[in-house]
């Protein structure tokens, strides 16, 4: 008696498998996706923390720019100089939509304007929203 497979078992074996591989494959998509946006709102977050305290350790005004390439903070006055730059999210594939791409900053760290800044990333089906409150603060909302 000879041990082993036939062509039609293995056959058969490769068809579940492409099968199985091809229901995957969205899954693996939509992970990929959310873990893009998740990494893109940590950085972007991560960022206007560092630049608020930029302008709370140094006492001066800021001017946080938010876009798709790039994220730069630069204090203001007489000589303009930058103080953060980070690269932005499309690197990672993400898109970067805000209400208004410039947020100000007092020396105190409190924002400058009159109204909320709403940012969100994303990619794919996924999104993800932060606001940025008048009073300099960041929120996350999923």
């Amino acid at each position: 008696m000879q041990r082993g497979v036939t062509l039609i078992e293995l056959a058969i074996a490769m068809v579940l498998l492409g099968v199985l591989a091809a229901l995957a494959v969205p899954k693996l998509a939509h992970w990929s996706d959310r873990l893009a946006v998740m990494r893109a709102v940590e950085e972007v977050a991560g960022f206007h923390r560092r630049a608020r305290l930029r302008a709370v350790v140094g006492s001066r005004f800021v001017q946080v720019v938010f876009t798709g390439d790039s994220l730069v903070a630069v204090a203001t006055g007489p000589p303009d100089s930058v103080l953060v730059r980070g690269p932005g999210p499309t690197r990672l594939g993400v898109s970067l939509n805000a209400t208004r791409s410039v947020i100000r900053l007092y020396p105190n760290g409190l924002g400058l304007g009159g109204s909320n800044t709403k940012i969100v990333l994303k990619r794919g089906e996924v999104s993800e929203s932060l606001t940025v409150s008048r009073l300099g603060r960041l929120k996350r909302w999923p």
